[in-house]
């Protein structure tokens, strides 16, 4: 498992390094209702507390528990289709081109016109996994109307094989701001 998790996360963080010129990819819905492990942790309140993707990646010790808010942003396409997966990033550190004068940029949550460490360093995968530890094959598209560019809130643990170079955290909760 700890393979598999390593390998969807190199994976997801090549995207982040990818550049304004790259095509555009177009987005999929989930189709029909979110299943029961997506619906479960819909949070219908905020919480309290929660850290900056910039404080929150300080202890990057696995099997901690989180609370950090972030901007789904980061790079072509932050909310990975058909898995529950998706990339936030720190909006206190990275500006979404949506932000930006940029003419350059492919879409308004990309944020190519930021330095490459900041990318690395103000970034987060999270994920949702179902009862046996595994990625959830359904995408977070929709869930609670989440969306690039949502800002949201994100209760989870820190998962194994995350460290300052590579910040996964599990969500066991995800709320969208209005």
């Amino acid at each position: 498992m700890k393979t598999s998790i390593l390998i969807l996360t190199s994976a997801l963080s090549i995207f982040i390094f990818s550049s304004c010129n790259e095509k555009q990819s177009e987005s999929v819905k989930n189709a029909g209702e979110p299943s029961k492990a997506l619906q479960a942790i819909v949070l219908k309140e905020a919480p309290a507390d929660a850290l900056s993707i910039a404080e929150a990646r300080k202890d990057p010790t696995p099997g901690k528990s989180v609370v950090l808010r972030g901007k789904v942003m980061g790079n072509l396409s932050p909310i990975v289709s058909g898995r529950a997966m998706v990339l936030i990033g720190d909006p206190d550190k990275l500006t979404s081109c949506d932000l930006k004068n940029c003419s350059d940029c492919q879409t308004p949550w990309d944020v190519c016109c930021d330095d490459l460490d900041d990318r690395k360093n103000y970034t987060v995968t999270v994920q949702v996994l179902d009862t046996d530890g595994k990625l959830l094959k359904e995408g977070l598209r929709g869930v609670q109307g989440l969306k690039e560019l949502s800002e949201i809130v994100v209760e989870g643990e820190i998962s194994e094989g995350s460290n300052t170079d590579n910040f996964l955290v599990n969500a066991t909760g995800i709320y969208v701001q209005p």
